[in-house]
C-alpha cells in the first residue's frame, strides 16, 4: 500500500507539469497562428489530462500485486483511449463548424501523441523498476 500511495504521489507533479507544459504550447501555437484559443482546445486538454489520470491510477494498482495484470491493463489503456479518442474525434468533425477543422484536428491528434508519449515513457519506466526488484 506505501508503495502505491510512494507510486502515485510521485506521478502527480509531473503529470501536473506536463498537462500546463501542454497547455502553454497549445495557446503559443494557436496565438502565433492568429487562432482563436476557446473552450473547445481547452476541453480537448483536459479530456486527455483526465483520461490519462484515471488509467495511469488503473493500471498502477495491479502494478503492486501483479505485474503482468500491470502490462495487460497498459495494453488496455492504450485501446480505450485509442478508441474514445476516435469516437469523440469523429462526432466533434461531424458537429462542429467547418472554418476551425483543421486547426481543431491537427491540436488534438498533436495532443493525443503527446499523452501517448508520456504515459507510455512513465509505464515503460514502472515496468523496468519492477523488473530489478
Amino acid at each position: 500500500m506505501a508503495a502505491q500511495t510512494t507510486t502515485q504521489r510521485s506521478f502527480l507533479l509531473p503529470f501536473a507539469a506536463f498537462v500546463a507544459i501542454c497547455a502553454v504550447i497549445v495557446v503559443l501555437v494557436f496565438r502565433a497562428l492568429a487562432l482563436p484559443v476557446g473552450a473547445l482546445e481547452i476541453g480537448v486538454l483536459c479530456y486527455f489530462a483526465v483520461l490519462t489520470f484515471a488509467l495511469h491510477t488503473w493500471q498502477e494498482r495491479a502494478l503492486a500485486t501483479d505485474p503482468k495484470r500491470f502490462v495487460h491493463r497498459f495494453m488496455a489503456g492504450l485501446v480505450i483511449k485509442m478508441m474514445a479518442s476516435l469516437v469523440l474525434l469523429l462526432v466533434l468533425l461531424l458537429t462542429l463548424p467547418k472554418e476551425g477543422l483543421i486547426p481543431f484536428a491537427i491540436s488534438f491528434a498533436a495532443l493525443y501523441l503527446a499523452f501517448l508519449i508520456f504515459s507510455t515513457t512513465r509505464s515503460l519506466r514502472l515496468m523496468r523498476m519492477t523488473a530489478h526488484r
